[in-house]
Formats: structure tokens, sequence, C-alpha cells
């Protein structure tokens, strides 16, 4: 680290002390992860014992989810109200903004449909093609049965 211009010493046994987590630096996603999973504790959410960037908050036999990912957050379930809430509160504490419906995410595409949920990592498998050069390769069946119902 270097001294900042107009704090100059020629004592280098001084240093600077970040009172701030900075973007990039390697203790940013920690102190990030710190400061939204405190305001979501507060706000009744909580922490997946399974997935600890998964905050649950169940009322009602209505749920509404928060996955944390880096800096990215996905608010879903069942519970329109409180998911209003929770986007509301986090707009204001955070000045977040809202991408509106999910499409993309590490990855996976999402088509939400009538009655289900789409997933499908298609834009992946043809990067992937592309990168190893076998965009012209001969497709191969599904190892199980295709539209398989999952409990």
């Amino acid at each position: 680290m270097e001294q900042r211009r107009g704090f100059e010493s020629t004592n280098f046994d001084y240093f600077c002390k970040l009172k701030k987590a900075l973007y990039c630096l390697k203790q940013a996603p920690r102190a990030w992860y710190r400061k939204i999973g405190e305001f979501l504790l507060q706000c009744g959410y909580s922490v997946n014992p399974s997935d600890s960037s998964l905050f649950v908050k169940e009322q009602d036999k209505k749920l509404a989810i928060v996955l944390d990912y880096v800096d990215d957050l996905i608010v879903t379930g069942d519970d329109e109200e409180e998911i209003n809430r929770t986007r509301i509160n986090l707009s204001i504490r955070f000045q977040m903004k809202e991408l509106g419906e999910l499409k993309h995410f590490l990855g996976l595409e999402v088509e939400k449909r009538e009655d289900d949920l789409f997933l499908s990592q298609r834009r992946y498998v043809i990067v992937l093609l592309d990168k190893f050069g076998v965009q012209e390769c001969k497709p191969m069946t599904t190892p199980m049965e295709a539209n398989v119902k999952l409990n």
C-alpha cells in the first residue's frame, strides 16, 4: 500500500488502516455479507443452515427468500407482501436498484412460465462448445428420460 498524497511520511513504520471495505479488495465480500446478513436478520430472516448465503422468512405458511451471491441478490417466494417490503427496505438501506424479473443467474437461463419455472444452461453449453471447438459434434441422447417431473 502506498501513502496517499498529502499524507507522506518518511517513517515507513506507519501504515494506513481501512475504515471501510473497498470494492475489489479481498475483504470486501466478507464485509458485504456481514452487513447484508445483519440487515436481513433484523428484518426477521434467518440463515439457512445448509447454505449461509440463503436467508428465509416464513410467516403464516408463506415464504420469502433472499439469496446473496457476491453483490447480487435474488428476492423470491410466495409472500408477495414480504417480498415487496424487503425490496423496498433493501433499496432504501443500500441504494440498490431493481433489475426486474430474473432472466439469467450464474450461467442459468430462467424462464417463468404459467405453471412452472424452466431452467436451462443452453448459453453456457454453447460457450463451452465454442471454447473447445466442438460446435459441430454429433449430439448424444440424454442419459435419462427427458421431461421427467421431479418432486
